[in-house]
């Protein structure tokens, strides 16, 4: 049985926007280059706290990887890249880079702020899924 009927779960997803926006506001502000992300690995896993996920991070890398606790049967991987390009950013939007030569005009910051989004949507139904979802940053 849905723990949120189905019709439901668009209007869940749409009340997450706030969130999942001012993440991706965030995560654009403080761009990081490469393999060595702390400051948005730090983002991301604070973005998860307090879900029912065994996150951890990655031990030589950047990365972030967030399993639900529980489930069975087959892994299904959702994953979303966290690096930005070395590009200058001169936009002058609100939330633009705060660090010379470093920017998310790759839309990295829109995919991770998404995956984070779909991680609380799922996680609430994740009793009727047959198997896990694994989140990778």
């Amino acid at each position: 049985m849905p723990t949120t009927p189905a019709p439901d779960l668009l209007e869940h997803a749409r009340s997450l926007l706030p969130d999942v926006g001012a993440l991706r506001r965030e995560l654009h502000r403080h761009p990081e280059l490469g393999l060595d992300l702390p400051r948005t690995q730090a983002t991301v896993i604070e973005a998860l706290a307090g879900l029912p996920l065994d996150t951890r991070p990655g031990a030589t890398i950047g990365s972030v990887v967030g399993d639900p606790r529980g489930g069975y049967g087959p892994v299904v991987l959702l994953r979303a890249e966290v690096d930005a390009l070395a590009m200058t950013e001169d936009t002058g939007q609100p939330c633009a880079s705060e660090h010379p030569g470093a920017m998310h005009a790759c839309g990295h910051d829109a995919h991770t702020a998404m995956l984070v989004g779909t991680a609380r949507v799922l996680i609430e139904r994740y009793d009727e899924l047959r198997g896990t979802v694994r989140c990778m940053f």
